[in-house]
C-alpha cells in the first residue's frame, strides 16, 4: 500500500509540472482539462471491454456522481491556482487533502489519534510554506490571496471525494480502471458543456497522450492503495508530492527552493514516518 501511494505521489508531482507546461501553450485551463480527460477516456475506453466492472445500483450511481462532481470542482480549482502560484507551492497546498478525508472518515468510522498526528504534521507544513520573513502570522494573510484560496479549494474537494471513492472500491461496486474511466468522462463532459472550450490541439497530441498515460498510472495506483488500507493514511501518502515537486520544479522551472519550502517538506516527511510506523 505504501509503495503504491508513494508512486501515485511522485506521478502527481510529475503530472502537475507537465500540466503547467501544456497549459502555458494552450493558454486556457478549461481546454486543458477537457482535452486531457478526453485523452484518458479514449485510452481507457480501448481496454474497457476487458476491465469494465460496475455494479449499477442507486447507491453506487449516487456515490459515483458525487465523486465526479467533487473532482470536477477540484480540477477547476487546481488549474486556476496553477496559473497564479508556483507548482511547488501549490503541491504543498494539495497536501492539505488528507485533512478533509480525515474529517468525514472520523464521523463515519470513529476518531483515531494515530491517523490525526501525521495529518496535522502535513497541515503544519502548509503553514510554514507561507511564512514571510519573521512574521509567524503571515500565513493567515497569505491564505486570502486568490491563488492560495484556489489551492485550498482543490484540496478540500479532492479530500472529500476520496471518501465515496473508497466506499465504491472497498465494497467492490466498481474497479479502479472503470472508476477512472467514468471519472475522466464525467469531468470532461461537465467542463465542456459549461465552457465549450477549444479541444483540438494537434501540435500537443504527443504531450497530451504522454500525460494521459501518466495520469492513468497515478490514479490507478491511488485507487488500488485505497482499496487496501485506511483512506486518510493512503491520501496522506499520495499527497506528499511537495517533496518531489520541490526538486522537479527547481530543475525544470528554476523555481527557488526557500527555507519555508524546505521546512514544509521536512515536516511532511516526518508525517510519512509516523504513517509507516
Amino acid at each position: 500500500m505504501f509503495f503504491l501511494a508513494l508512486i501515485s505521489s511522485f506521478l502527481n508531482a510529475v503530472n502537475a509540472l507537465y500540466a503547467k507546461k501544456i497549459t502555458l501553450q494552450m493558454k486556457d485551463n478549461n481546454s486543458f482539462i477537457v482535452t486531457s480527460f478526453l485523452v484518458v477516456t479514449i485510452l481507457l475506453g480501448c481496454v474497457m471491454p476487458w476491465y469494465y466492472s460496475f455494479s449499477a445500483t442507486p447507491v453506487s450511481m449516487g456515490l459515483l456522481l458525487i465523486v465526479i462532481l467533487l473532482d470536477t470542482v477540484s480540477n477547476v480549482s487546481f488549474f486556476l491556482a496553477l496559473g497564479r502560484i508556483e507548482v511547488s507551492q501549490l503541491a504543498v497546498y494539495t497536501a492539505l487533502t488528507p485533512l478533509f478525508t480525515f474529517i468525514p472518515n472520523s464521523i463515519l468510522h470513529g476518531f483515531d489519534i494515530h491517523i490525526l498526528i501525521p495529518v496535522l504534521l502535513i497541515v503544519l507544513g502548509v503553514y510554514f510554506l507561507n511564512i514571510k520573513g519573521k512574521n509567524l502570522l503571515s500565513p493567515i494573510v497569505e491564505i486570502k490571496k486568490p491563488g492560495n484560496l484556489f489551492g485550498v479549494a482543490a484540496a478540500v474537494s479532492a479530500g472529500l471525494s476520496m471518501v465515496p471513492t473508497q466506499q465504491l472500491l472497498v465494497h467492490e461496486l466498481i474497479n479502479a480502471p472503470t472508476l477512472y474511466f467514468f471519472r475522466a468522462t464525467g469531468i470532461a463532459l461537465i467542463i465542456y458543456l459549461l465552457y465549450r472550450p477549444k479541444i483540438w490541439y494537434p501540435g500537443l497530441n504527443k504531450h497530451l497522450s504522454m500525460r494521459g498515460v501518466l495520469a492513468i498510472a497515478q490514479w490507478i495506483a491511488l485507487f488500488a492503495a485505497l482499496k487496501m488500507a485506511d483512506g486518510t493514511l493512503v491520501v496522506a501518502l499520495a499527497y506528499t508530492s511537495p517533496i518531489f515537486a520541490l526538486v522537479l520544479a527547481r530543475i525544470y522551472y528554476k523555481e527557488k527552493i526557500t527555507a519555508a519550502k524546505l521546512i514544509a517538506c521536512c515536516i511532511t516527511i516526518l508525517g510519512i514516518l509516523f504513517i509507516i510506523e
